[in-house]
């Protein structure tokens, strides 16, 4: 394989759960969604409600191929924070999309 650069792909779910939910209800151990992988024990989950949103980013990883640092890494990712949910430019949630979130509590689709 040719040596490369490389990018952080992110994808964020965002769901509605059941109020009074815990941290340790939200850690699933499923295909699409590992929580706590095969060698933990199952905690009792609380399953997301019908509400659930998804996005996606993927961002390059400044530094030099084959000696990036958890910095250059950390860079990355702060970049797909702010693509994702940026208090300024054109982020992907945009001001109709956190309303409709911000709806769910209401039981609004």
């Amino acid at each position: 394989m040719a040596a490369g650069n490389l990018i952080v792909m992110v994808e964020l779910r965002i769901a509605q759960v059941q109020g009074g939910t815990t941290a340790v209800q939200v850690q699933q151990n499923m295909g699409n969604n590992p929580g706590q992988g095969q060698s933990s024990p199952q905690n009792p989950i609380m399953m997301p409600l019908d509400q659930f949103m998804y996005f996606q980013d993927a961002e390059p990883v400044p530094g030099t191929a084959g000696a990036i640092t958890l910095a250059n890494l950390n860079t990355a990712l702060t970049a797909a924070v702010t693509t994702l949910a940026g208090a300024s430019g054109t982020p992907l949630i945009t001001p109709t999309l956190l309303a409709q979130i911000n709806a769910w509590n209401t039981g609004s689709p």
